[in-house]
């Protein structure tokens, strides 16, 4: 009986010593940040079951897996040519934009979203930065009534309200004309919703699936909202679609949010992230002349315009760096909107490293929080940003959902990007940067405007915290990579 059970003893610390030996390798060949190796090190070696549920859900570093993919070798193959056409179409256009950006101090901006994305400055035409649901959901109906050959839809939620129904009969009647109609939205994001809608949108000829249902890459979510109609209009931003986008809903008393619409070549970027996340989605292959024209109308007013994209297709996380440098960038001011501020440590450092240098730095997020943890997790990152001559702002008016940054007057960027961890190294998500002052000058006004509804957080606040909500806070930190 006793040699048994040393047997199985035995036994057993061999399988454990192997599945050590195992996550070890598994782990150090991943390459990560040291810090996140030794925690999840820590984990599965402690809690062997519990850490490697978790690790599977939550661990596995896909941006590595998906690099040697089949889908993204096909990928590189059928959409670099395309997108070649367009950038060569317009090529001097581009030279004009790397001119001002080389005058204005932000060449390398330009530079760094060009060699880590592809994406080089293409023209916007008549860039319309909407700061409201309402506004932006009453001009794209205006737009999907005209539409006359695609529609191209892709968010992170749809939900099943009034609005949607509105959405409903246009595209049904966009359909009933012929234009075709896909849609791609966010599997976890919006599973929580009816579909009834999403049926009647097949049975009438649309074609809608949904994105990252692998819940082994739950960690993964698809966090962009792209609207492309007929290959030459865009919208991007923060707005997903429901009711509570325009006016709160139940849980707000208004919803503050910043879309932007324009048209022109830059649209093709839009249109190639949609491509992108179709293509592995449904292996269709948009990648042609019918959704990538080389000839798009021109508007009144041109804005030099580069789309910056961050997800697991692209592992350098463009959209972040491109933060990074055009914080480094700056010479007098940085205005940064984001409802969570959680953000890794490169983004926290530059705009530390700002505000030390004397630059104008502020920083306005919700002040109706819709997650406590993330909300705990932020105030424990506000006293540096305070000391250092930052300044961050909380808007009380409602709940506070924009994505915006301008630099100096001069540049602006609006997208899908939080300034949290999980939007910053994580979830695919995008920006679209402008070199143009006038729209620069418009987002400082609609930032200027929203102060009108902000307190400002004060050191003295942070000092009257009690020992036991600091040390929540900091414990609220610590899943800074789930929030």
């Amino acid at each position: 009986m006793s040699l048994s059970f040393l047997e199985s003893t035995s036994v057993f610390g061999v399988a454990l010593f192997l599945y050590w030996v195992a996550i070890l390798v598994v782990l150090v060949n991943d390459g990560r940040n040291p810090t996140k190796t030794l925690a999840w090190l820590f984990l599965l070696a402690v809690f062997p079951g519990f850490g490697l549920v978790f690790y599977f859900f939550f661990g596995r570093n896909w941006k590595k897996k998906t690099a040697h993919s089949a889908w993204i070798r096909e990928l590189h193959t059928i959409g670099p040519p395309v997108m070649e056409r367009v950038r060569n179409r317009y090529a001097a256009e581009s030279a004009e934009a790397r001119q001002w950006s080389t005058e204005h101090g932000y060449s390398h901006l330009t530079k760094l979203i060009e060699s880590s994305d592809g994406a080089t400055p293409l023209p916007a035409y008549d860039v319309d930065i909407i700061p409201s649901g309402e506004e932006k959901f009453r001009k794209l109906l205006i737009d999907i009534s005209r539409a006359t050959d695609t529609i191209n839809i892709q968010y992170f939620i749809w939900e099943r309200d009034e609005l949607t129904a509105r959405l409903l009969s246009a595209l049904l009647e966009r359909l009933a004309a012929g234009v075709e109609v896909r849609m791609l939205n966010d599997f976890i994001g919006s599973i929580w919703y009816r579909k009834d809608e999403i049926k009647r949108m097949r049975a009438a000829g649309a074609t809608v699936k949904f994105d990252v249902r692998d819940l082994g890459k739950i960690n993964y979510r698809n966090h962009r909202k792209i609207v492309v109609i007929d290959g030459v209009l865009g919208y991007t931003g923060g707005i997903n679609v429901g009711q509570e986008y325009i006016d709160g809903g139940d849980r707000f008393p208004s919803w503050r949010d910043t879309h932007v619409r324009f048209s022109g070549p830059a649209v093709a970027d839009l249109q190639k992230l949609f491509a992108t996340r179709w293509h592995q989605a449904t292996g269709e292959n948009l990648f042609n002349e019918h959704f990538f024209p080389l000839e798009y109308p021109v508007g009144d007013k041109r804005s030099p315009t580069q789309v910056v994209a961050t997800g697991v297709e692209t592992p350098l996380e463009p959209a972040r760096r491109a933060h990074e440098v055009a914080m480094g960038l700056a010479k007098r001011r940085i205005w940064i909107q984001s409802p969570y501020f959680v953000p890794n440590e490169p983004i926290y450092e530059a705009i530390l490293n700002a505000a030390l240098s004397g630059l104008d730095v502020r920083l306005m997020m919700t002040g109706w929080p819709d997650k406590k943890i993330a909300w705990y997790a932020a105030e424990s990152y506000f006293r540096p940003v305070l000391e250092t001559g930052g300044r961050i702002f909380q808007y009380n008016a409602g709940f506070f959902h924009a994505k915006t940054m301008t630099i100096d007057s001069e540049l602006c960027a609006i997208g899908t990007m939080n300034l949290d961890i999980r939007s910053l190294e994580l979830h695919k998500e995008l920006m679209v940067w402008f070199y143009d002052p006038s729209l620069a000058a418009q987002q400082d006004s609609i930032f200027e405007a929203d102060l009108e509804h902000c307190a400002e957080i004060t050191l003295e606040q942070l000092d009257a915290l009690t020992p036991l909500q600091v040390f929540r806070d900091s414990a609220a930190r610590l899943t800074s990579n789930l929030l």
